[in-house]
């Protein structure tokens, strides 16, 4: 059963790999160390139990219950009525307050890191602009493609099963929306839903971003620290970018799935963990287990369901109705209205292949409306998406890729263009681990024309 009310939440980032997030409901929550908090922050400056959140009528109120202080602009604060796209401070951790559609104090509107869209509430909702086919919009997923339609059924079948699902699909197409979907058809929807980000942690260090650590247990191990499993207690645990999990740790992970059970890093005590899987990959497990990169007994441990999410390509039909959609969240540009999306321009980006999926339309978009002069967008608003990969470029075309290979080569050459060839922004702004771009450099053959930053 899919909620009926529009989700409010705490989003909080842990660490550079791992970010929580906790839905609000009519229950108290409480915030803490302690594992027995709703939402645990993992540091020593954190009382076990340092705050609470409470609801009355359709209002949420911040209460303070620790001897270091909750901070709010700066100020300690006993009590605060908190207000959509609000933060707050304990010890070292931002919380951000969001109601749906709210935006964070910095101005940047919450987004899913995989698909670039603003989180829509779970129900369905209809909206019409002129001469445009109804857009539907389910788990934030924007669309009317038989493969989006069959795609959010699927969510709702599997949400209640329990079962450890794999989203399976290329970077940028919403996989971490679909793992939001998941989470919250299921009875574990008010309890913690935590994002690890596999790619994005070193593999030195994501052994103790899992599993947490004892003090002392390696150099800068300075206090006790509880791990993603330990944090997800009662939710939902995401590993995304999964295939990038180095080998070793695989029978660790392994383990602790099927008995349930957790030890920190240099400790010994064993802690019982309940926690839902959800994983997702952008690579072929398939060929990543058959060259030994992924162990088959932990991939048909997480795989129990697959779901599949299409790549835009795949779709050109939902490319208006997104672009519409990105546009109407624009809002204002300065004193002027964001333009409208001409039957042209619609066209022109349909006939598009979106190697970068929804990311990059999304991005496309916003460029465009950016520079844009006039009340509507035109083909020629988006030319820099025919130029921009040209520079530097041994060669346009090669016989020996396919459509799609050339697509992802020329994505691939647009950002290392727009990032003056530093290599760790082009990897963030393509959505893949910094290796997996080195992988497609290799593959591709481009030679780097800088450093390896």
């Amino acid at each position: 059963m899919i909620p009926a009310e529009n989700p409010v939440k705490l989003s909080v980032s842990i660490s550079n790999g791992m970010r929580v997030e906790i839905r609000l409901g009519m229950k108290e929550v409480k915030i803490g160390r302690g594992r027995e908090a709703d939402l645990m922050l993992p540091d020593p400056s954190v009382s076990r139990f340092h705050a609470r959140v409470f609801r009355v009528g359709e209002q949420y109120f911040l209460s303070d219950t620790s001897k270091n202080g909750t901070f709010h602009d700066g100020k300690r604060i006993t009590q605060l009525l908190l207000e959509g796209g609000q933060t707050f401070r304990i010890g070292p951790y931002q919380i951000h307050f969001l109601r749906d559609g709210s935006v964070t104090s910095s101005g940047d509107p919450p987004t899913d890191s995989a698909a670039g869209v603003r989180t829509a509430p779970p129900t369905a909702g209809k909206t019409k602009k002129p001469g445009d086919k109804a857009l539907s919009a389910s788990f934030g997923l924007v669309g009317q493609a038989p493969g989006i339609k069959r795609l959010i059924e699927n969510i709702r079948r599997v949400g209640n099963s329990g079962l450890p699902v794999l989203i399976e699909g290329e970077t940028g197409c919403g996989k971490e929306l679909v793992s939001r979907g998941v989470h919250d058809c299921s009875g574990r929807r008010n309890d913690p839903f935590v994002v690890v980000n596999c790619g994005a942690i070193s593999p030195e260090l994501i052994e103790s971003e899992l599993f947490g650590h004892e003090k002392g247990a390696f150099t800068g191990a300075t206090a006790q620290r509880r791990g993603a499993f330990e944090v997800a207690h009662g939710g939902t645990l995401f590993l995304d970018e999964v295939g990038e999990l180095p080998l070793p740790l695989q029978p660790k992970l392994l383990r602790s799935l099927e008995q349930k059970e957790i030890k920190r890093v240099g400790g010994n005590e064993t802690i019982l963990v309940d926690v839902r899987i959800i994983s997702a990959t952008n690579r072929n497990m398939r060929e990543e287990i058959a060259r030994k990169a992924f162990r088959d007994d932990l991939y048909f441990r997480i795989s129990t369901i697959l779901l599949n999410v299409p790549p835009l390509r795949d779709r050109r039909e939902d490319v208006p109705l997104l672009a519409r959609h990105f546009l109407a969240e624009y809002g204002l540009i300065g004193d002027r209205s964001a333009p409208v999306l001409s039957g042209a321009a619609a066209e022109f980006l349909a006939s598009r292949d979106w190697p970068g999926n929804v990311r990059e339309l999304r991005n496309a978009v916003q460029r465009a409306i950016v520079m844009c002069d006039g009340p509507s967008l035109e083909p020629g608003d988006f030319s820099f998406l025919l130029d921009a990969g040209s520079l530097g470029r041994e060669d346009e075309t090669d016989a020996s890729l396919s459509r799609w290979e050339q697509a992802e080569k020329n994505n691939i050459l647009d950002g290392l263009s727009r990032t003056k060839w530093n290599k760790t922004q082009t990897a963030r702004e393509l959505g893949i681990a910094k290796s997996t771009l080195f992988e497609k450099l290799k593959k591709y053959g481009i030679r780097s024309l800088g450093s390896d930053r």
